[in-house]
């Protein structure tokens, strides 16, 4: 079964939306280009600011690691140069997590997809202007040596090792983050899986068969995404 995603589901954001990979169910939410604070104005592009609310508590050192890296993801895809001295702000908050109390170094890296996912699909719910678009998978390496793309919870926690990858459309690796046991030739194989499922989630019209291999969990889910939101783009200029 392939990750589950509702946009819009916030009236007050520019963006918005919940994205779920049967792990996690995240709901995130952004604004902009919004006016920026003089001391955080970049002169010949956008900021951009994360803020990550877990699930219960406040955020601590582990809440700024994770907006760090989406952060520095979003910068690799958004056209922050068409926005100078504004800002765009994400605001992503954990709505259900696994059950299983994972180890502190595998929950970390097993949220980074979801996070990814639902910041780039509120992206694009708001209409951002993207460079590209990009997909991000967990994947992890069971004790035999078998590499698993989207895994269960049973899996994640009897892993070996466990590896948060993001690829663009043109297969650029975006993401890795990685943690356990493995080999150099085990961490080609994990890149192999990853990036396949990558592609397939934002793979042409026509070409579906042959990116998923007949799996429905490595479904086209972002190609999906796009073609709905041209869809209500375009039904709203003949409205007009």
């Amino acid at each position: 079964m392939g990750p589950e995603l509702l946009q819009h589901p916030l009236s007050r954001a520019d963006g918005s939306s919940i994205f779920s990979d049967g792990l996690y169910t995240i709901i995130a939410g952004v604004n902009g280009p919004v006016e920026v604070q003089r001391r955080d104005e970049l002169p010949e592009e956008a900021a951009i600011e994360v803020n990550f609310r877990p699930s219960s508590g406040v955020g601590g050192p582990r809440e700024r690691w994770l907006e760090g890296i989406i952060q520095n993801v979003l910068r690799s895809i958004l056209l922050v140069h068409l926005h100078p001295r504004t800002l765009f702000q994400f605001t992503i908050q954990v709505s259900k997590q696994p059950e299983t109390q994972f180890r502190r170094t595998t929950s970390d890296i097993a949220i980074l997809p979801a996070l990814i996912n639902a910041a780039l699909t509120a992206a694009i719910d708001g209409g951002l202007p993207l460079a590209t678009t990009t997909s991000a998978v967990l994947a992890v390496v069971t004790d035999t040596g078998k590499v698993v793309v989207d895994p269960s919870e049973k899996e994640v926690f009897e892993s070996r090792s466990i590896h948060a990858t993001a690829f663009n459309q043109h297969g650029e690796q975006l993401l890795d983050e990685s943690s356990g046991i493995f080999d150099i030739n085990t961490w080609g194989a994990v890149v192999d899986a990853s990036q396949q499922a990558c592609a397939a989630a934002i793979a042409p019209a026509g070409d579906d068969a042959a990116m998923t291999n007949g799996d429905n969990s490595n479904a086209p889910w972002l190609r999906e995404t796009l073609e709905e939101q041209a869809r209500k783009a375009n039904a709203w200029r003949e409205k007009t």
